[in-house]
């Protein structure tokens, strides 16, 4: 996430710029929803890889050893001179980031996670304070250049940190999503998380069941059958839209359903209920291998969701 990524170097006090692809034609690695922050350590994102990541990421580190905090746009054929063959043309955004532009950033890292869209004004080649939130995206005048950053956050909640619940975490880290991991053992949580990742240990699963949000993707994989149910009983009962995956066999499904009929939840509510998850394409019960299933199953449903809900041109996810 582009944006907690510059609050992250915020907070620790460390000078980044924001790279973003402001425009594309032809064939092109990303499109312009890509980007990455760059400092004089880390990378995080990506513009799609090849010469052209490493050239952007050599000038934005030179930008920072040399202390230029204005932004600035570089145009960049796709061709023999960077050894790639495309045969497209980006235009890339540079923008140095610091404690000076924390309201925009926070703004933006707000709509990370709760979805909605923000408009970025930017002037090229002038000073430090350089970009701007603007309300209307309406256009900023000669020398600047305007962003829309539109925001549809995708959640995955886990509940249940046994060996499949931290084996999705790491297949979910490499996916543009936030990931809530919930169980009761401290134990079983990971010494180290991905960025895009938090967990919550607590002494009943229950008492977070509110908190999901009503869009988010589930998966109950908890040490417990009984426990299984009674997220599952709750989240059917609330508002909850989402995707709702159990780990289990069909015989689990089976008598989930008849559990949940006998306490009045009719076939088309139990019916929501996923179980058992992933294709089991693999044939192959490794914990591993259940991640990349389920992780792949959950990444199909969110692409095809992004294309039937989001057919305009503007229909973009935010980074550039």
């Amino acid at each position: 996430m582009i944006f907690g990524a510059l609050i992250d170097c915020i907070d620790r006090g460390e000078a980044c710029v924001w790279v973003g692809v402001s425009g594309a034609r032809g064939s092109v690695p990303r499109g312009t929803d890509a980007g990455m922050v760059v400092s004089a350590r880390t990378v995080t994102g990506t513009i799609g890889g090849g010469h052209l990541e490493w050239k952007a990421i050599e000038f934005a580190r030179e930008r920072l050893e040399l202390g230029q905090g204005a932004a600035t746009r570089r145009h960049y054929p796709l061709g023999p001179a960077l050894g790639q063959c495309c045969g497209g043309a980006v235009d890339l955004l540079y923008r140095p980031v610091s404690a000076a532009h924390r309201a925009w950033v926070l703004r933006g890292a707000e709509l990370e996670r709760s979805g909605g869209s923000l408009n970025l004004v930017t002037r090229l080649d002038g000073g430090a304070d350089h970009t701007r939130m603007d309300g209307c995206g309406a256009d900023a005048g000669e020398g600047c250049v305007t962003t829309r950053h539109d925001f549809n956050p995708w959640h995955v909640w886990i509940f249940g940190a046994g060996h499949v619940g931290r084996a999705l975490l790491g297949v979910l880290s490499t996916l543009p999503c936030m990931v809530t991991l919930v169980d009761s053992r401290q134990a079983e949580m990971p010494a180290t998380l991905p960025t895009n990742a938090t967990t919550h240990v607590a002494e009943d699963a229950l008492d977070l069941v509110d908190d999901v949000p009503a869009v988010a993707d589930v998966l109950v994989l908890t040490h417990s059958h009984a426990l299984d149910f009674e997220i599952v009983r709750a989240l059917l009962q609330g508002s909850h839209t989402g995707f709702l995956g159990v780990i289990g066999s069909t015989t689990k499904a089976t008598l989930f359903r008849r559990r949940l009929a006998a306490r009045g939840f009719d076939a088309a509510r139990s019916e929501r209920m996923t179980c058992p998850i992933g294709t089991r394409a693999f044939g192959d019960k490794h914990p591993g291998s259940i991640a990349l299933d389920v992780a792949a199953t959950l990444w199909q449903r969110r692409c095809q969701q992004r294309v039937a809900h989001a057919p305009a041109a503007t229909a973009r996810d935010a980074g550039h």
